[in-house]
């Protein structure tokens, strides 16, 4: 079979807007990625307004086999629009998809490979993950993402116990999972990555590789981190929270305590900016530590005396 006709494995995701400052660096992990099989990119390009699109054109144009741009003259995430659901995953051929999105990178030139084959050998996991660098740009620190030393199956329990599980530029898994998808993956237009996590880990086991395969720009120019320290997004907690009620019942209540114990604690990030006195009173609240509850009793203090609360 030749390479035109040899069918795409993996698929790889990749959303970038004003991402000219880094594009080239996360390019370059995908068109230097060694396999023995055909993967491809698409990447969407919501009308830059920088050089990020004819950065884009400058990879499609010499790696046409990899790089599939996809190029708009109106920004559609500004319209609410879900730009993975309806533009990017249409075009996809794989039976694996991949993500990473332009202001992260991949740092190892056979992530894919190591991941394709950790699927192939194992068809009972449903993703393949690995480690993270993250490089936070406000405070000039590296640190890695996953608390784990060694590879291995993430167990559900270790998910919902941890506060980020994995970052979503080490994910794999089997496309096929992709329109099964319970509703509370659709809750929220702009919390899409953690849904698809906790769908997955209710569905099988996620691999864990312990090599530091990508890397993850934190606080970025108008990136999600970054707009939440200027202003969190309520909204985003009440949808967190949302999500965390529908995939408890999605489980038959199978992992409660955890799923509840994670739900307390982003309720304790919804009243930190929403609450008033009342809330003390309730069962909710008394189920936050002491000194949360103390502290709770300080942020509406705050807000009552027209203190801002960070």
């Amino acid at each position: 079979m030749s390479a035109l006709e040899e069918k795409v494995l993996v698929s790889v995701c990749c959303t970038a807007y004003n991402h000219a400052k880094y594009i080239r660096s996360c390019l370059d992990g995908f068109v230097n990625q060694k396999t023995n099989f055909k993967y491809e990119v698409i990447v969407h390009d919501d009308a830059s307004t920088d050089n990020t699109a004819n950065i884009i054109r400058e990879y499609a144009n010499k790696y046409p086999e990899i790089i599939k741009p996809i190029f708009q003259k109106e920004n559609q995430y500004s319209k609410g629009i879900r730009i993975s659901n309806t533009f990017i995953i249409p075009k996809c051929q794989g039976k694996y998809i991949a993500y990473c999105e332009g202001d992260d990178y991949w740092c190892d030139e056979n992530k894919l490979q190591k991941q394709v084959d950790v699927l192939e050998c194992n068809p009972e996991y449903v993703a393949c993950v690995h480690q993270t660098k993250t490089l936070d740009l406000r405070r000039k620190q590296e640190s890695l993402f996953v608390k784990c030393d060694k590879d291995c199956v993430l167990e559900t329990e270790r998910f919902f116990a941890a506060t980020n599980p994995y970052q979503t530029s080490s994910l794999m898994y089997r496309f096929e999972l992709y329109n099964k998808r319970p509703s509370f993956c659709f809750v929220s237009k702009q919390v899409g990555d953690y849904p698809t996590a906790v769908f997955l880990t209710l569905t099988g086991p996620v691999y864990y590789i312990n090599e530091t395969m990508s890397v993850y720009r934190k606080f970025t120019e108008g990136s999600w981190s970054l707009r939440n320290i200027a202003k969190p997004n309520i909204q985003n907690f009440k949808d967190m929270i949302k999500i965390l009620t529908l995939a408890d019942e999605y489980s038959n209540f199978k992992y409660h305590k955890l799923i509840d114990k994670k739900k307390i604690g982003l309720e304790y990030k919804l009243w930190k900016y929403t609450a008033g006195f009342e809330i003390l009173g309730t069962e909710r609240f008394k189920l936050l530590s002491i000194i949360k509850r103390l502290k709770m009793v300080f942020y509406i203090l705050c807000r009552k005396l027209g203190v801002g609360v960070r």
